[in-house]
């Protein structure tokens, strides 16, 4: 049995636009990271987080420079993951089912990634100072502790599309199972 199209053409062709869009994003996210050096701004307001005489006993090894890069990746390629959820929304929404496991998942799973991007960024300046500070002396460790409501409205935010991702799943069930009765 075929499933209907349930979304209007004009819906589908913006849904179709927007991946495409969200599509380039991710594309110039992914050049500007590597183009622009945003690790070291990333590390830089890291820097600029600690006090003066802490700053003093910190020592650059390579394998913490390595760790700060890698926790810096980590911070900037988990927003990619927001674009890339929004992309496969879109992507799903512009063939126009909406009652289908396709979307049930896609709505998932952008929920998911806003909840993760906000989850990373409320530890992640926390990891940073770690990271810096760990091998200082005593008395020039570091420790930052900060939430910010950006990122408590995000993780909101995540958790609401996760509930509407649930909801889309009861109301895919139904969908499936009225089919049966026509």
């Amino acid at each position: 049995m075929n499933t209907p199209t349930l979304l209007p053409d004009r819906t589908r062709l913006v849904c179709r636009v927007l991946k495409w869009l969200a599509l380039l994003i991710l594309v110039l996210m992914v050049a500007a990271y590597f183009l622009l050096d945003v690790s070291s701004t990333i590390l830089d307001s890291a820097w600029e987080g600690l006090q003066p005489h802490v700053r003093e006993d910190v020592s650059y090894s390579e394998g913490k420079k390595l760790l700060l890069h890698v926790l810096a990746a980590i911070g900037y390629f988990s927003l990619t993951l927001i674009v890339i959820g929004a992309a496969r929304v879109f992507s799903v929404f512009q063939k126009g089912v909406v009652f289908a496991p396709a979307a049930v998942r896609a709505v998932r799973f952008l929920g998911l990634t806003i909840f993760l991007f906000a989850a990373v960024q409320l530890i992640l300046p926390t990891l940073m100072v770690l990271g810096l500070t760990y091998d200082n002396g005593p008395g020039n460790r570091a420790l930052t502790l900060g939430i910010n409501s950006n990122t408590v409205i995000l993780l909101m935010i995540g958790a609401v599309i996760l509930v509407i991702g649930q909801i889309l799943t009861q109301a895919t069930d139904i969908a499936h199972e009225n089919e049966q009765f026509i």
